[in-house]
């Protein structure tokens, strides 16, 4: 292949302006790829070549421009299908695709390549029924944000559903409870989250919580495919306002160094689930919050998100593996979290449950808020949070051993900011005027060194704080304090 004027019909239907060639040198007689098996993370190409066309002006302007080895060609990859006139959904199918990992996961960290590219949508392309899942969810978000559309969603459930039934159905197909039909079956929770059909929604949160029984839990997922693991957790996540979030990581996971050299001596005590990521990171913080009373795991996982907020926005991460690591790091101890349940009411008059309990919703809040809106959309799971983080942080003012602190101070800030625009705002910047009032902190630059200790991503917290730092320096005047 000439890198100046291409030959193979890769570049030409990938590239434009090409500069270089991503494809080895090879003949164009040996371009022609064998169909990878479903666990092979290389693209499957249909052996079907009436797929084959050129796409015309119009689809081309949705195809990638830059070099990049590890996006795939919709037009050429995808499995054989009874539905009429998929194709247009095509270029929509794999921008959502891409994007997935930046809009429905929290903390994404960059990387010259994307992971969900390498790691999920491979399996996309070799998997009819997951494939179907796919494009369901694209005509679904198409019509949505059209008056109208050519394509035929009803025809594609309907093809979907009995390409998933046929599976689950047949007892001697191993796929039943694969990686993929796992994956199609979260696909279609979010798809029926979407749109608001609370019955489908349970059904197939059941049906995909008994396929993770059959397989051994969601950590058996995680050895076979993280992506597609976290894409499980996410959707259990955004759904925990219909159904309870189920117990899925009840034990904090042990810290587990990496092996991609990152770092190269990582910490021999484990203060963070990232510490093999450089740069060194002060854990002096972790020791406070159990001194307050966090319990030592909570902290711990306080502590680790509080790292991964620092590494995150100011590191690029050479490769989707590295990228997918710190991404699947993240949801694993989220999903902890979030396995552990709520306090039993017996524990409703200990203090120190109760700093864990609050410390433990907002850890969830911090990370989550940001993701208002983005699909599929947790607000309403995010909105149950806040409600918690409420219902314990008015039992801890009422007790006997409260005293404004740092980290107090960073969980009433933490729930003001997840409650935006909502009337629980103003119950928040009340106590927190009273509560800056007595711990004599008079500006901004105060406010943030002390919060900034506890968690802190610069570049997601330091509008919406300093937004709520105006409204508390605001509140004495409404009040007519001053």
């Amino acid at each position: 292949c000439d890198e100046a004027k291409p030959v193979c019909g890769n570049c030409i239907r990938h590239f434009v302006d090409i500069q270089s060639c991503d494809f080895g040198t090879r003949s164009t007689t040996q371009l022609r790829p064998l169909a990878a098996k479903s666990n092979h993370l290389s693209p499957r190409v249909a052996d079907n070549r009436s797929h084959r066309r050129e796409p015309s002006r119009s689809e081309a302007d949705f195809l990638p421009r830059s070099v990049a080895a590890e996006r795939l060609d919709p037009f050429e990859t995808y499995p054989e299908s009874r539905v009429s006139g998929i194709d247009i959904l095509m270029k929509y199918s794999f921008k959502d695709l891409h994007n997935a990992v930046y809009e429905c996961f929290p903390w994404q960290p960059a990387s010259d390549t994307n992971p969900t590219t390498k790691f999920y949508v491979p399996l996309v392309w070799g998997d009819k029924v997951l494939f179907h899942a796919a494009l369901q969810l694209s005509a679904m978000r198409l019509q949505k944000s059209r008056a109208r559309s050519d394509v035929n969603s009803r025809q594609i459930s309907g093809e979907c559903i009995r390409l998933l039934r046929d599976r689950v159905e047949s007892s001697r197909n191993i796929t039943q409870v694969s990686d993929e039909t796992i994956s199609a079956v979260a696909t279609l929770a979010a798809i029926e989250h979407e749109r608001g059909n609370m019955k489908m929604l349970r059904m197939h949160l059941g049906g995909l919580k008994r396929m993770l029984d059959i397989r051994g839990g969601l950590s058996a997922i995680r050895d076979t495919n993280p992506m597609i693991a976290n894409s499980v957790f996410w959707v259990f996540a955004m759904a925990m306002y219909e159904v309870p979030y189920p117990p899925l990581d009840l034990v904090l996971p042990p810290f587990s160094p990496s092996d991609y050299g990152l770092h190269a001596s990582p910490p021999s005590q484990t203060v963070s689930h990232f510490q093999d990521f450089e740069p060194d990171y002060d854990s002096s913080q972790t020791l406070e919050m159990q001194l307050l009373g966090v319990s030592q795991d909570i902290a711990s996982v306080a502590n680790s998100v509080q790292h991964v907020s620092q590494l995150v926005p100011t590191h690029s991460y050479p490769t989707a593996t590295t990228s997918l690591v710190i991404l699947t790091r993240i949801c694993n101890i989220l999903s902890y979290l979030l396995s552990l349940g709520p306090i039993p009411a017996t524990s409703l008059t200990d203090y120190n449950t109760l700093t864990s309990e609050s410390m433990r919703f907002c850890t969830l809040l911090h990370v989550f808020t940001p993701w208002r809106g983005l699909t599929p959309d947790g607000t309403i799971s995010i909105n149950l949070l806040l409600h918690s983080l409420i219902a314990c942080l008015k039992l801890m003012r009422s007790a006997p051993e409260w005293s404004p602190n740092t980290t107090i101070l960073w969980m009433f800030c933490t729930g003001a900011v997840a409650a935006d625009n909502l009337p629980e705002r103003g119950w928040f910047v009340g106590h927190l005027a009273e509560m800056t009032d007595e711990m004599e902190i008079r500006n901004w630059n105060q406010m943030k060194s002390m919060v900034s200790r506890v968690i802190w991503h610069e570049r997601l917290c330091t509008r919406p704080y300093t937004k709520l730092w105006g409204e508390i320096e605001q509140k004495p005047t409404e009040l007519g304090d001053v």
